[in-house]
Parts: C-alpha cells; sequence; structure tokens
C-alpha cells in the first residue's frame, strides 16, 4: 500500500508503525467507527391492502395528470 506524501509515493512500511495503531485502545474515542446499529423493532403488522377504488383513483390522476402535462407541451410547442 502506498499513501501519497507531497508529490512522491511513499510505501508504508517505510513510515514504520506510526501510522498504525497497536491496539483499539490507542485509537481516540472520537476517530473510532461506531459498531453497526442492531434492528431492534419488533415486528409490525402487516399493512392494511387498501380498497381497490383508492387504487383506481390513484391510477387515473396519475393518467390525468400526464395527460395534462402532454397537452402542456404540445400547447408550448405548436400552440399560438
Amino acid at each position: 500500500m502506498f499513501l501519497i506524501c507531497s508529490s512522491r509515493p511513499m510505501s508504508t512500511i517505510a513510515l514504520g508503525r506510526s501510522l498504525q495503531a497497536d491496539t483499539a485502545a490507542d485509537i481516540p474515542p472520537d476517530l473510532r467507527i461506531p459498531p453497526r446499529p442492531r434492528a431492534r423493532h419488533a415486528r409490525a403488522a402487516p399493512a392494511v391492502r387498501e380498497p381497490a377504488w383508492r387504487e383506481a383513483m390513484r391510477w387515473s390522476l396519475l393518467g390525468l395528470t400526464a395527460s395534462l402535462a402532454a397537452g402542456e407541451v404540445a400547447l408550448a410547442l405548436f400552440g399560438p
């Protein structure tokens, strides 16, 4: 492994052990990487499926919005 010091690459072996910590106690607490958090939440109840009419309304609104946007673009390109 090489470190870039100024403009010349320098081997970490040439630097000695000054850059390496002997034990975890040598690393200051503010520089340590905290352990990965563990999931401690209880399993949530499965989500209630939405009624079919609500999903139909969602797709209808999506289609209406896309149609409106396409109409605005068409007017901007070819309109008066």
